[in-house]
């Protein structure tokens, strides 16, 4: 095996969360919300979700828990700045200041604890094939549905008409606006 192999699977899996908040940090900043606070979510979604793997022993509910917590914070940014009409970048960045502080604090007891992984999905035929075999089909499933959930978004964002709906709405919300679309609806 190559040396270089191994480390870009290890980047692949790296980035796996990273590409889960950019689908919606993309989805948001299309609508013309700014939201600073993604790395507080994704903090917060963290030390949830190691919490709730370690106490079930499943990582299902890890994953349930992780985006729960990020949801629930996107929900507090929703709220302040949508309804409350908070400055979005201030708002962002109070809650990724929230964030780092939480998952520091409740995270710290959670330091050096290992927990069980997620089994890379077995594909017979395909991942005994020598150097693409490893670095194509050796994944986990959460991998592979990042993979269809950016295909997903991007024929939202730029096939559907809600998508174009919501483009224009980010562009120009005057505009989309004075034709009649519910610019805080869509956002």
């Amino acid at each position: 095996m190559s040396a270089w192999l191994p480390i870009v699977t290890s980047t692949v899996v790296a980035a796996t969360p990273l590409i889960y908040a950019a689908l919606g940090e993309t989805v948001v900043e299309k609508s013309g919300v700014l939201n600073l606070g993604i790395e507080g979510m994704m903090l917060t979604g963290a030390v949830a979700g190691f919490a709730a793997t370690l106490a079930s022993g499943s990582a299902v509910l890890g994953f349930i828990a992780a985006a729960a917590a990020g949801m629930a914070l996107a929900l507090v940014f929703a709220v302040l700045t949508l309804s409350l009409q908070t400055n979005q970048v201030a708002t962002g960045l109070a809650l990724t200041l929230f964030g780092v502080g939480l998952s520091a604090f409740v995270g710290h007891d959670f330091a050096g604890t290992p927990l069980p992984g997620v089994k890379a999905l077995e594909i017979p035929v395909l991942e005994n094939i020598p150097v693409l075999g490893a670095l194509l089909f050796h994944y986990d499933p959460l991998v592979y549905l990042s993979l269809v959930l950016y295909t997903g978004v991007s024929r939202f964002l730029y096939k559907s008409r809600a998508g174009l709906k919501m483009r224009a709405i980010g562009e120009s919300p005057a505009v989309a606006h004075a034709i009649g679309h519910s610019v805080l609806r869509m956002r």
